[in-house]
């Protein structure tokens, strides 16, 4: 047997671990590539700066202008448009007629019932005569007192009978009364939708009035500065088809749910007619507002999306946090707030300065100083 010479026995024996120690080495080496790619990552993120009073002195809502009210006015019952009185552009005032049916089957049903109940009458009128009789009769001790009983409910339910056809003759006379149709409210007729001697169905539309007196206008505010809605002192409107006219205006409601793509909440405002000019429904304009925040806002409570403040440890929900982002909007880092109450679209909470800038959205995605990226939407 030829002798192996020891050196290639010893070398074909460490050939297994020197595969290992290899792949071990491979291994901890694209770990730390890992490692070094996630520390790399940059989350692009969407942020508030918190009580933001001068980006909502300096952004510009649109909005377009409507009528305080606006509705489609049709008769309230069936029948053939004798006259519509009114046309698109005419002015009305409240009671003013717009508009009559033919009333001669409704003025008829009126007759028929009144003649029905003329006839009740007369029946009442013999009952009690002969009810009077009977009790007359029965002193005497010439009838029974069940006769007299008997002519009481035939009395009672001539009395009953009367009751419902006048019932049915107020409901024929308030039908009557809808063959004229009046406006609701001073305003613009803005559209006709029948003509003279058509029929019509009740409660069809036949012409729309719109109460111009005052104006509204809907603008959609961001998430990030609806909490700033209460702190709201004056609202300037400017319409480009109005120049030079400056338009003072007052919030009348704010919506509690933003829209699920613009995450923007519906604030309507009102505003009255300028002098010497007119606002029309349509216009568009432009709604700029400036703020005056109390001096004690950060211990009251800034009101911050629920979306923002999270809990890392589940076994102490009461521990809650934001993510500051940093002033050169490039990392951020977790700060405890409390939160001070609920309010109608988010929560308030303290331990925030007016001005300081917050993630609202993806917060369980981040960590302790990690890269971001600020989202412009």
């Amino acid at each position: 047997m030829p002798n192996v010479p020891r050196c290639s026995r010893n070398r074909s024996a460490n050939l297994p671990v020197l595969a290992a120690s290899v792949t071990v080495l491979l291994l901890a080496a694209c770990q730390d590539q890992e490692k070094a790619t996630i520390k790399e990552v940059v989350r692009p993120v969407v942020t508030m700066v918190v009580a933001d009073a001068e980006r909502m002195r300096t952004d510009v809502y649109p909005g377009r202008a409507k009528a305080t009210r606006e509705v489609n006015i049709g008769f309230e019952v069936p029948g053939k448009l004798l006259e519509r009185s009114v046309d698109v552009g005419d002015t009305v005032k409240e009671g003013d007629i717009l508009g009559t049916l033919e009333p001669d089957r409704y003025d008829a049903d009126v007759k028929r019932f009144e003649g029905e109940k003329a006839a009740l009458d007369a029946t009442l009128t013999n009952a009690v005569t002969e009810l009077k009789r009977r009790e007359y009769l029965l002193k005497k001790g010439h009838v029974a007192q069940a006769r007299v009983d008997n002519q009481i409910m035939i009395v009672r339910a001539a009395k009953a009978k009367i009751r419902a056809v006048q019932a049915v003759i107020d409901r024929a006379n308030v039908d009557l009364s809808y063959t004229v149709l009046k406006a609701p409210f001073a305003g613009t007729i803005s559209n006709v939708f029948v003509e003279s001697f058509q029929n019509v169905l009740a409660k069809q539309p036949v012409v729309r009035l719109l109460d111009t007196s005052r104006i509204e206008m809907e603008v959609a505010v961001p998430e990030g500065l609806i909490g700033l809605a209460s702190y709201v002192t004056d609202i300037t409107v400017r319409f480009p088809s109005l120049p030079g006219i400056d338009i003072p205006a007052q919030i009348k409601e704010v919506g509690n749910e933003a829209s699920a793509t613009t995450r923007t909440y519906p604030v309507t405002i009102l505003l009255d007619q300028p002098d010497g000019a007119e606002i029309r429904p349509g216009m568009a304009g432009q709604v700029t507002a400036r703020v005056d925040l109390p001096s004690d806002l950060a211990e009251r409570g800034i009101e911050v999306p629920a979306g923002a403040v999270f809990s890392p440890e589940k076994s102490t929900p009461d521990q809650v946090f934001v993510w500051i982002v940093d002033e050169q909007g490039t990392t951020v880092s977790r700060r405890a707030i409390t939160v001070a109450g609920l309010s109608d679209r988010g929560l308030r909470v303290t331990g925030l300065k007016p001005g300081e800038r917050i993630v609202i959205a993806g917060v369980s995605y981040l960590a302790e100083g990690q890269k971001v990226r600020i989202s412009q939407n």
